[in-house]
């Protein structure tokens, strides 16, 4: 699909609130979004999965094979159940991985950082966005807090927050003191 097109799809799904249909170079699926935000490098969209928002992700755009406007009756199912009501940009600066990483740390957000072309998956704490790479605390399967970790720009695929997965362990783990 031509980039022209992607932003286009991109810019009428972000307008009237469709479920865009976004299909990933590193991913046999697609992922449903409502679309945030998006510029020439980055979307921002929030996550739709059998009518429930879980969080937002944000990719990147070149990274983008495919997007198509979902408009079927799942929207008109998730307007009425409020589903669309809960459409909201997080505010999140998604000028370069340095400013949405510094953005996601100034608001407390706790992120999964992955590179889906090596499976590599990173959950915790944003501690530094320098100009090349991200500094985190991750902690491991079992809410072990591990060393601190570096991780090149050029390896991200994703991030994610605001989840369900991240939210139930930040509960846990700042309720046992151990974050």
């Amino acid at each position: 699909m031509k980039r022209s097109k992607k932003i286009s799809v991109l810019r009428e799904c972000a307008r009237n609130k469709h479920i865009c249909r976004c299909f990933y170079e590193y991913d046999k699926s697609y992922w449903y979004y409502y679309i945030n935000d998006f510029n020439d490098k980055f979307v921002l969209g929030q996550e739709e999965n059998d009518f429930e928002l879980n969080g937002y992700t944000i990719r990147k755009i070149d990274e983008l094979q495919k997007a198509e406007i979902k408009n079927d009756i799942c929207e008109e199912i998730n307007r009425l159940n409020g589903v669309a009501g809960q459409i909201k940009a997080p505010g999140i600066d998604i000028s370069s991985w340095q400013s949405i990483f510094n953005s996601l740390r100034e608001c407390g957000e706790w992120a999964i950082v992955e590179n889906e072309n090596e499976e590599i998956f990173h959950i915790g704490i944003i501690l530094k966005a320098g100009k090349n790479k991200l500094t985190m605390r991750e902690f491991d399967a079992d809410g072990k807090w591990q060393e601190e970790t570096k991780i090149p720009y050029k390896e991200i695929t994703s991030v994610s927050f605001k989840t369900r997965y991240i939210d139930n362990w930040r509960k846990y783990l700042e309720r046992t003191k151990e974050g």
